[in-house]
């Protein structure tokens, strides 16, 4: 392995987001539809926009579903159309991004981007682990984990060992990563040895808890591309960038506070068929 090196590092001002820019009011457009399967029907977009994100409700479900980046031309056929629920099942269902409930902006209300100063430094491929591994070791309080997929036995060992000496740790993953043999594996072994994991399940064909960050001591953070697996360390082209601020690693821990598993609605139970009295 290559010795990790320090591809930048230094006191920089890093801005944690761009000045917003001024957006005009988005234009809103909504649809009466016959249809008991699709419903609810609204369009948003902004003026002079060539697509906007289209919400639509099924059946008796009271959850919007809302895809986006539809191009205007189809909100224009899907008004037209002659059967919109048709319409719907053929040119939308399936074809657009699409996100199931409330979306992570209105679960977890961002902080406004702030400017801090930052003590940073970034790694590439396989220096992402010793990155990782060198700031859990200087943990001495606390360590929280936000992880897509985990299956690195290193990464695991040395947050039990921080686990051992008293920090305290704790482990946030995506549910349909946890399914694999190693990922149960590694669960169980943390699990064992008293480190809380939870299995994030996020509702939607499209959603997953996509996270890849740890925050130390609510001082460093170190957050990337780089998943805790084997497959990231030495297969894939990945980054890293730990860096140091408390401003930061407050915000992370907030963004980690709110990660939680969405409602899935319970099927609603059939009512019972009568049986046709003996003749």
């Amino acid at each position: 392995m290559r010795s990790m090196t320090k591809r930048w590092t230094g006191w920089a001002a890093v801005c944690a987001g761009c000045a917003a820019a001024a957006w005009a009011a988005p234009v809103q457009e909504r649809l009466e539809t016959a249809s008991d399967w699709v419903h609810d029907v609204s369009f948003e977009y902004e003026e002079g926009a060539s697509e906007g994100t289209l919400q639509v409700q099924l059946g008796d479900d009271p959850v919007p579903v809302r895809y986006f980046e539809v191009p205007l031309p189809v909100w224009n056929e899907f008004k037209a159309a002659e059967s919109r629920g048709s319409f719907y099942g053929k040119n939308i269902r399936q074809r657009y991004e699409r996100q199931y409930g409330k979306s992570r902006q209105e679960v977890f209300d961002s902080p406004v981007p702030i400017q801090t100063q930052v003590n940073a430094l970034c790694a590439f491929n396989e220096e992402c682990e010793g990155v990782v591994l060198q700031a859990i070791e200087k943990s001495q309080e606390s360590i929280w984990v936000a992880a897509y997929a985990f299956t690195r036995t290193r990464i695991a060992a040395a947050l039990v060992q921080a686990h051992r000496r008293g920090v305290r740790v704790e482990v946030k993953m995506d549910v349909n990563q946890a399914e694999f043999a190693g990922a149960q594996k590694l669960i169980a072994w943390l699990r064992e040895e008293g480190i809380p994991v939870t299995l994030i399940r996020t509702a939607g064909d499209y959603s997953a808890m996509h996270n890849k960050f740890m925050v130390f001591d609510m001082r460093w953070v170190v957050a990337g591309s780089y998943n805790f697996t084997t497959t990231a360390q030495v297969s894939n082209w990945e980054n890293l960038v730990w860096l140091e601020s408390a401003d930061m690693a407050e915000q992370y821990k907030q963004a980690w506070d709110a990660i939680v598993s969405d409602e899935i609605a319970e099927p609603k139970e059939e009512p019972a068929k009568k049986e046709k009295p003996a003749m």
